[in-house]
């Protein structure tokens, strides 16, 4: 009897489906600091990595998802004339909804010494590897992730603390810190609810803390 139980075989546990993450609290992944991003900037020059540059300026200036940054083609951020502009409209994938992004002066330079180097065109996507630049297919999310932990590993720091999301919280992080108006952030980030954009800010979290820092016991 004890033999037939132990040959009897186990049902198998069923496949997990859906984000590994779902329902996990695996934490955020922390902004890069202004000074941070001025490292990583002057080194990027510094090692002439035009194409680096230039993608790192545009995730930190349009705090997009890098599911809607890495399509960019060169007519999304060119004019008639082949001039890079200063506001670009994106449909994000996540919402389907359009958005509108601006890039500053430093960005459009960076872009546009890129556009230059790579001979980029019209339907070309701006962000290909290095090796093949007339590919058709862009920079995955992985190649994008292990990029910006090479960038935060050029300014010393622990690559594990950051992530594709760093770029986007960053420059939302500082206008946040500076302004505290929850509702701008809500608009450049493109969330549906400023709900969501304080959980994505840690605000509530951050209110927390300081208020933890205050009370001596």
């Amino acid at each position: 009897m004890l033999l037939s139980l132990l040959m009897t075989k186990r049902p198998k546990a069923p496949i997990q489906k859906g984000p590994w993450n779902k329902g996990k609290a695996v934490g955020q992944k922390a902004p890069f600091t202004p000074d941070q991003v001025q490292i990583i900037r002057s080194l990027l020059v510094t090692e002439e990595k035009v194409r680096d540059l230039a993608l790192f300026n545009v995730g930190i200036d349009t705090m997009l998802r890098a599911s809607d940054v890495l399509p960019l083609t060169v007519a999304d951020v060119t004019d008639h004339q082949g001039g890079v502009v200063s506001e670009i409209q994106v449909r994000q994938q996540k919402t389907n909804q359009g958005h509108l992004v601006a890039l500053s002066p430093a960005t459009q330079d960076s872009l546009a010494d890129w556009l230059l180097q790579s001979s980029k065109r019209g339907a070309d996507f701006l962000w290909t590897s290095l090796g093949n630049r007339k590919t058709h297919s862009h920079l995955s999310r992985a190649q994008y992730a292990n990029l910006v932990k090479q960038w935060a590993e050029l300014a010393r720091l622990n690559p594990k603390r950051h992530s594709t999301h760093s770029m986007r919280r960053t420059k939302s992080a500082v206008i946040y810190d500076q302004t505290q108006n929850l509702a701008a952030c809500q608009q450049l980030l493109g969330h549906k609810s400023i709900g969501s954009t304080a959980v994505y800010l840690g605000v509530d979290q951050r209110k927390a803390l300081d208020l933890a820092k205050r009370i001596k016991l």
